[in-house]
């Protein structure tokens, strides 16, 4: 696939809930691209997961840029919160072979998670109880609120002589915080394991080059190369325009690109989004498509995988039963969250839904994954309307978790026998799925995805 935009930047943004296949998307862009060219996140941390398939082997990456296989220069952008061992970690998964230290660069402006951020998250977290949001217990939402509230420590203060001093201060301020407000105490045995970690982090981040977002920007576009921004988790995770309050603590859509990495508006393009062939969700909240509704979300919450497999061992994606559908999309699809384990609600597209996250996004070309995953089904679905108070619309409430809402639905035929079959290309049936989605969202959609791997697409031919 290649960039639209050549003097601009291109973000890569998910138009769902997340899990939409963006690592895939930005790994199949980063093969064609040079070293003179820019794959960078703008914002979250390590509580997003991209799934790269190389070499026949998966990795997950939950802070480096999913073009960490290719050429391009790698960066961590200024909007992102960053836990210093997990980095560390995450880099010691990357095969020997593959050089990148060299293309790697972080923002001296990205915020630093500290152990005790964690600690914050997970703890407030489980003191909510049904009222929990579905957080990945990572630091994320306590790193972000220290930065607007001035106390974050940044990347750029590990080269302070008094960094030490200042990290000791804020991590007393949060164990107070969890004593007085949680009632719960640090173990001082767990926490220094924590803390060796966080500082064995410190010391890998000193050795990396720290740069500039904006500066980096600059220079690529002013030599005439090629820049992604990497979107983490889906546009309707965003703080301020997602399913609040069962959101993330950043922006996700493509405004955040600007205020991510620091630059003007007018150095971003139209964005590439991503969308899924079908729907799925981590975490609570609401999810209109959902396949066993409020079943399904409980069951999501509370199960593990291995105990739905024995439960279901065969449940049927043509079952009459729409919690039984779902069990099996999500079987088939794989849909078990890649940062968490926890397993993923499931659903059908959702036309209102994508029709907004294209509008806010300004996604002038869309990517669609996982098509593949439907072989098995007799007939697929898409909600084309909400029916809310007895009014037929297309329009998205200000609160969803507050709207009785009943999809309107237009069903498909399936295809005969796998994607895979086709030798690359699509058959009438997913011909004409493809093409419905492009005429009634309005955008071109420049490839489908037939596979989890980056060869397994088919381009745009139709």
């Amino acid at each position: 696939m290649k960039l639209k935009n050549k003097s601009k930047i291109t973000p890569l943004i998910g138009l769902q809930w997340g899990d939409e296949g963006k690592g895939k998307g930005v790994a199949r862009i980063a093969s064609s691209l040079s070293k003179n060219d820019l794959i960078v996140r703008f914002q979250g941390g390590n509580n997003a997961g991209h799934t790269i398939w190389q070499g026949g082997k998966s990795y997950v990456f939950k802070l480096i840029p999913s073009g960490i296989f290719g050429r391009a220069q790698i960066h961590l952008g200024a909007g992102m919160v960053v836990n210093p061992s997990a980095f560390f970690n995450e880099t010691k998964t990357i095969p020997k072979n593959i050089s990148f230290l060299k293309r790697l660069s972080v923002s001296p402006h990205a915020v630093l998670i500290l152990p005790t951020h964690v600690l914050l998250d997970s703890v407030s977290e489980t003191k909510k109880g049904d009222k929990k949001i579905g957080s990945t217990g990572r630091g994320i939402a306590p790193a972000y609120t220290d930065l607007v509230s001035r106390n974050a420590l940044r990347v750029g203060d590990i080269f302070q002589k008094d960094f030490k001093k200042r990290y000791q201060v804020l991590c007393d301020q949060h164990k107070k915080i969890l004593l007085n407000l949680y009632k719960y105490k640090v173990s001082s045995e767990k926490f220094k394991k924590s803390e060796g970690n966080f500082f064995s982090g410190i010391k890998f981040l000193k050795s990396l080059t720290i740069k500039n977002s904006a500066d980096l920007v600059a220079e690529i576009l002013a030599k005439g190369g090629k820049i992604i921004a990497e979107g983490a988790q889906g546009t309707f995770h965003d703080i301020r325009f997602g399913n609040y309050p069962f959101v993330t603590s950043s922006h996700t859509i493509a405004g955040g690109v600007a205020t991510g990495l620091g630059i003007p508006p007018s150095w971003i393009g139209g964005a590439i989004g991503i969308c899924k062939a079908y729907a799925t969700k981590v975490g609570e909240g609401p999810f209109p498509t959902e396949l066993g509704g409020e079943r399904s979300a409980v069951w999501c919450r509370d199960k593990k995988f291995n105990y739905e497999k024995e439960k279901f061992p065969n449940p049927g994606p043509n079952s009459k039963d729409e919690f039984r559908q779902g069990v099996a999309l999500r079987r088939l699809g794989n849909e078990i969250g890649a940062v968490t384990g926890r397993l993923r609600r499931t659903g059908w597209l959702d036309i209102p839904l994508i029709k907004y996250a294209i509008k806010i996004n300004n996604a002038t070309e869309l990517v669609l994954t996982k098509l593949d995953v439907l072989d098995n089904f007799k007939k697929i679905k898409v909600c084309t309307h909400y029916i809310i108070n007895g009014r037929r619309t297309t329009d998205i409430p200000f609160d969803l978790s507050r709207e009785k809402i009943k999809c309107v639905y237009k069903s498909f035929p399936v295809w005969r026998g796998k994607l895979e079959d086709y030798d690359n290309k699509l058959p009438r049936e997913a011909l004409d799925y493809v093409r419905y989605l492009e005429k009634t969202l309005g955008v071109k959609i420049i490839y489908v995805g037939t596979g989890p791997e980056e060869h397994h697409v088919v381009e745009r031919y139709w």
